[in-house]
């Protein structure tokens, strides 16, 4: 009795403490978690807004520099923006200031300069008015020019901020006049980004005012598109303008999955020029799925457990020796019991193969949580411990980082590998010669010689197919001798039915009795068993091809290594088309 009670107190307490540290980890880092969120989301917000910025200031001293503006040098010179992939915008449009006894002279102006049937729509109050003389669309929607902007008060700020400070200027959201009087659905507010335009040419006329150029932006298709691929499923965000003490809600990304209470939202502030945004991130619980179900209570279950197990076995042990060896007689029973279930369930496995892709989604969403806590559990114990640790430990703890950041990389793949089967086709135009020379600009890893030709614009997800060719380019990087420097070519011509892309390297090669093989999922070549990998890359680039209507195939480089050609059909097959402009 008295061993029982003596095992019951310890365990009790081994559990309380056990239970106490893994609440506090596990705050810790989701803390950490919804911090690093914040800061992605709140970084490509920015960013997004300084890019908008930078194209407007271009193209404001590109309209300064022509000797005498008119429609047709406005249209060339606004269509790099349109191709510049702005999501939101609605166009652009060109503002000039009118005195009432100025508009007749105002519109022939403008009319002689190629803006047929130009009328000028001054505002039934004021003398003096802002008047939109070329407006040119980005959403397919058609436009009229001739507007007068003097009744908007929050285009009137920004245009005057913008001429007096010689700067782009943001204005405060309100809902665009090209949204206001539609009968669609309600679009919500939007904002404007206002630049003056001064003359440099001809040189008489420098620094001479002549206008405005304006860029119309949507707020919700604005803040979709920045943290789509931030926030995803983990975080809800709203962008709010608290300018000037306005508290005006400008857009929301609301993910399907539930924000979690438990965390409280991080609000931080976005300066924008006379503007500032505040945006919150709210942790979802697809964020913090390291906390579901909790550590605590796992712990709690677990020490139960082994709590009734010790005093099991003691009771076992302390009555008689036969007690026990019934007990293990019966634990081999069920062992043995377990072997052949374990047995007929590999056996069913087996059998359905076809299931494996489906399967691999969910087993590696599944993992991502526990491996998350057990990284940052190891972390953790590396930070607090590591200088009180002799090197025998160190070591074991190293290698179960190591062996952590294998199995992440697994379960990544094996995501990636359910994804490229399951995830929705967003098709839209991609231009892949942007495509490539991004991935190239964000480097491998390790220096490479890639050299990139001429390549199409086709219809497909701009995600999967930048997926396609970081796979391929990354892989013939990585299979390439470490004695020698990776050379990699992209290049395309076109085919009676579409496009050939050619992706070649000077890497090890494929044997010609696998290169059919390498495409089936956790299948590597002879020779790549030196390399790091999991045998699902080249998995995932023919599941995407074949879903975007086209096909891979290797053959060997002439140069040595290996050559895939990748085909796209002309048209997009009709379950990824694109959508309409509306």
């Amino acid at each position: 009795m008295v061993a029982l009670l003596a095992v019951l107190l310890i365990s009790l307490a081994s559990t309380v403490a056990v239970v106490v540290a893994l609440q506090r980890g596990d705050e810790r880092l989701a803390d950490q978690k919804v911090d690093q969120q914040t800061q992605l989301v709140v970084r490509a917000i920015a960013g997004q807004a300084r890019r908008y910025n930078e194209h407007l200031a271009q193209l404001a001293a590109s309209l300064g520099a022509q000797a005498q503006l008119e429609s047709s040098e406005f249209a060339a010179t606004t269509r790099p923006l349109a191709g510049a992939v702005l999501p939101g915008v609605t166009g652009v449009a060109y503002v000039v200031p009118a005195e009432q006894s100025e508009i007749s002279g105002v519109q022939s102006y403008w009319r002689a300069r190629g803006v047929s049937g130009l009328e000028l729509r001054p505002a039934a109050n004021g003398s003096s008015h802002l008047f939109l003389v070329i407006r040119q669309s980005f959403d397919g929607e058609p436009v009229s020019p001739g507007t007068d902007l003097s009744v908007v008060p929050e285009a009137v700020e920004a245009l005057s901020a913008a001429r007096r400070l010689r700067q782009v200027i943001t204005s405060r959201p309100y809902v665009l006049l090209k949204d206001a009087g539609t009968g669609d659905e309600p679009k919500g507010p939007g904002f404007v980004l206002a630049a003056p335009v001064f003359a440099t040419s001809p040189p008489a006329e420098n620094g001479r005012f002549r206008g405005w150029v304006l860029l119309g932006v949507r707020g919700t298709e604005f803040l979709h598109q920045a943290v789509a691929a931030d926030a995803g499923r983990s975080s809800a965000v709203q962008l709010t303008s608290v300018t000037g003490g306005d508290q005006t809600l400008m857009a929301r990304w609301v993910p399907d999955s539930r924000v979690d209470p438990r965390i409280t939202a991080r609000n931080r502030i976005i300066n924008v020029p006379l503007s500032s945004w505040r945006v919150t991130v709210a942790p979802t619980a697809a964020l913090l799925a390291h906390r579901n179900p909790p550590a605590d209570v796992i712990a709690m279950l677990l020490g139960a457990f082994i709590t009734m197990l010790l005093m099991a076995l003691t009771a076992a042990l302390v009555t008689s020796r036969e007690r026990a060896l019934r007990q293990v007689a019966a634990a081999t029973a069920v062992l043995h019991e377990d072997i052949r279930r374990r047995e007929q369930v590999e056996a069913q496995l087996r059998r359905r193969k076809a299931e494996l892709k489906g399967f691999a989604g969910i087993v590696a969403h599944d993992l991502r949580g526990p491996l998350a806590r057990i990284s940052g559990y190891i972390d953790f114990l590396s930070d607090d411990l590591g200088s009180g640790l002799d090197d025998q430990n160190r070591d074991f703890l190293d290698r179960a980082g190591k062996a952590a950041r294998q199995m992440s990389t697994l379960v990544d793949d094996l995501l990636g590998f359910s994804v490229a089967d399951n995830q929705r086709i967003t098709a839209r135009q991609v231009d892949l010669k942007r495509l490539v020379d991004d991935l190239v600009g964000e480097g491998f890893s390790r220096p490479a010689a890639v050299e990139v030709g001429e390549l199409p614009v086709i219809g497909g997800d701009e995600t999967l197919l930048r997926q396609v060719f970081a796979n391929l380019i990354g892989n013939a990087v990585k299979y390439t001798d470490p004695a020698r420097e990776p050379w990699v070519r992209v290049s395309s011509r076109p085919v009676h039915d579409g496009w050939r892309i050619d992706v070649e390297d000077h890497g090890i090669g494929i044997p010609d009795s696998q290169k059919e093989a390498v495409f089936t999922a956790f299948t590597r070549a002879d020779g790549s068993e030196d390399y790091p990998g999991t045998g699902l890359g080249l998995a995932i680039v023919h599941r995407i091809v074949e879903r975007h209507g086209g096909e891979v195939r290797i053959s060997d480089n002439p140069g040595g290594g290996s050559r895939f050609h990748l085909t796209f059909p002309a048209r997009t097959p009709a379950e990824m088309s694109l959508p309409e402009a509306s």
